[in-house]
């Protein structure tokens, strides 16, 4: 009987690391995710995606979100960001918002994956939107901001092309 117990209680303790594991990725507590670009969106995250924050809080996926296209488009290897415009303002629909796009290998439209720019230098008016996802960060330039957005890491740069108008899937 001790022995079942014992089992037991070590059954659980691993359950609850693994569990606590998980939701650490998820959220990336630890920046283990988000050291590149590419470590983060390589494989974008399906919905709802990674939660972003803006001056240290949580924000809405309403207000920030980076999740996966749809599967059933065949569109999961690109990653959509919707940001609220302007950055920062009270979100009230995704529509109120722009839509970014990473899209490596074209699955969204050639177009998406010809104008998205890898290891970019940001332009001079780039300035932090102030939204973060552990290391990474985004930034809007005055000079381009209607067509691109950057999403930088301490290792990398990348300009995201703006979806305009928007184009969804059924």
């Amino acid at each position: 009987m001790r022995f079942l117990r014992g089992g037991c209680i070590v059954g659980i303790g691993l359950a609850t690391v693994a569990v606590l594991a998980i939701l650490a990725w998820q959220s990336n507590l630890l920046d283990v995710r988000a050291q590149s670009v590419a470590t983060a969106f390589d494989q974008p995250p399906a919905y709802p995606g990674y939660t972003w924050t803006r001056d240290g809080r949580a924000v809405a996926s309403e207000e920030m979100e980076t999740i996966a296209g749809p599967s059933h488009c065949g569109w999961q290897s690109a990653t959509m960001l919707f940001i609220v415009w302007p950055p920062g303002s009270a979100a009230t629909t995704y529509f109120t918002g722009r839509l970014y796009i990473r899209d490596p290998e074209g699955v969204y439209g050639v177009p998406f994956r010809d104008r998205l720019a890898r290891n970019v230098t940001l332009p001079a008016d780039a300035r932090a939107t102030g939204y973060r996802l552990g290391a990474i960060e985004i930034y809007v330039s005055l000079s381009d901001q209607d067509e691109a957005i950057y999403v930088v890491s301490p290792r990398d740069a990348e300009r995201w092309p703006r979806v305009d108008p928007v184009r969804l899937c059924a």
